[in-house]
């Protein structure tokens, strides 16, 4: 199994800071995340000479990256100037950083239909300039009004329209949980023929908590267990360092 962590756990602080913290504290895998004043906005106004200091800290200590993109402002499912814009200042990022992948939101639009065929182009093309060694997950994501990606059928829809190997799904238990309660086993299996990793944390059903495994109500050991056999990705997006610790320990229970 690999375990990866995100820098969510560390979220008020400056995201430099984090990452060092992080690799301090043995994390190889980490997953930057591209949004919040510390983080995303901190990210993406750094110069390529401070980038390039981060990525050779990186190698030094044999770590790797993935790329959370931008929530806000970042659009495929109706692709604007700033979706434009966003996108050329992230591959910048993904370049110097060397990531192993990029995730991302749909977006939104009102029409389902047109803003699957959006995010379906979009990808296409975000692939053409994608470092060929990076992979591109997209996200499943909580309900909400004109919303795209809330189901995994979307998100299925989308990759068999995109038709490339690099395009798979990142499952976040969280909003699957607060999506689909009554269903979510059912649900995550949709994922299994197209997915790259998993967003490891729990809730109540209501809202995004980012609680640890256990700390909540969704059902971590036979979601887990049905994956047992997979190379999955489990990337821990809890709300603290110590609440990843504590789900990492109990993946490793119910994966034994």
């Amino acid at each position: 199994m690999k375990f990866s962590i995100s820098t969510y756990t560390l979220f008020s602080q400056p995201i430099d800071k984090a990452i060092t913290q992080l690799v301090k504290g043995g994390w190889k895998s980490i997953e930057l995340m591209g949004e919040g004043e510390h983080h995303g906005e901190r990210l993406l106004e750094m110069d390529d000479s401070k980038l390039m200091s981060i990525a050779q800290f990186a190698k030094e200590n044999e770590v790797s990256f993935g790329f959370h993109l931008p929530i806000k402002h970042f659009n495929p499912a109706l692709v604007d100037r700033t979706t434009e814009e966003l996108w050329n200042n992230c591959l910048r990022i993904v370049r110097i950083l060397e990531m192993n992948y990029v995730l991302l939101h749909p977006g939104l639009n009102p029409s389902v239909e047109d803003g699957i065929d959006s995010t379906s182009r979009y990808i296409t093309e975000m692939l053409k300039n994608l470092p060929k060694q990076t992979k591109l997950a997209i996200e499943n994501v909580p309900l909400a009004e004109n919303v795209i990606g809330s189901s995994i059928d979307q998100l299925n829809t989308i990759i068999q329209k995109v038709n490339d190997s690099r395009v798979s799904i990142m499952l976040d238990t969280g909003h699957c949980y607060m999506n689909s309660q009554d269903a979510i086993l059912q649900e995550c299996r949709k994922a299994h023929n197209h997915l790259f990793g998993i967003h490891i944390n729990d809730n109540h059903g209501i809202s995004d908590e980012h609680l640890a495994i256990g700390e909540g109500d969704i059902p971590f050991k036979q979601l887990l267990q049905e994956c047992k056999e997979k190379d999955y990705v489990y990337v821990l997006e809890t709300n603290s360092v110590e609440r990843a610790e504590r789900s990492r320990r109990e993946i490793a229970q119910f994966l034994r």
